[in-house]
């Protein structure tokens, strides 16, 4: 009756394995699942100080866009990108004794939602401050 019970669990095993497709390893081996990158959705907010000309200072919004991976990593070409085509576009000056708070990502879960999210800012920013609210129509793509 032993031999029956280990060998009918041991069919049961595997019939589970098989069927349901549960990765196995050997002692001393690691199960490597794929892991589907981190994708997120976002839009850029870059400010501007104020001068004597926009006293109330001027903001730029990119257009929404995905980006993979970790957002801590991922986040840094987009910056430089970003920064750049401001500088070329619109003679942007970074202060640099505020280089982190001068470019700000938000960040959310679908495309659809960047989308709206940006939309509403931009409106509540020319509500605010018409001639300083700059919609550039960027987006990043990734090289």
């Amino acid at each position: 009756m032993r031999q029956f019970t280990a060998a009918f669990f041991s069919i049961l095993f595997i019939f589970t394995a098989v069927f349901f497709k549960i990765p196995s390893a050997l002692a001393g081996e690691t199960v490597i699942r794929p892991v589907a990158p981190a994708i997120g959705y976002y839009f850029c907010t870059a400010l501007e100080d104020p001068t004597e000309s926009n006293p109330k200072g001027k903001a730029y919004y990119s257009g929404a866009f995905m980006v993979e991976g970790d957002a801590s990593k991922a986040l840094v070409p987009v910056r430089e990108a970003y920064v750049k085509f401001l500088q070329e576009k619109y003679a942007y000056v970074q202060d640099p004794a505020n280089f982190n708070t001068m470019i700000t990502f938000t960040g959310v879960s679908s495309m659809d939602m960047a989308v709206s999210t940006l939309e509403a800012r931009v409106n509540a920013g020319k509500r605010a401050n018409p001639e300083g609210t700059i919609e550039t129509g960027w987006t990043y793509q990734a090289n």
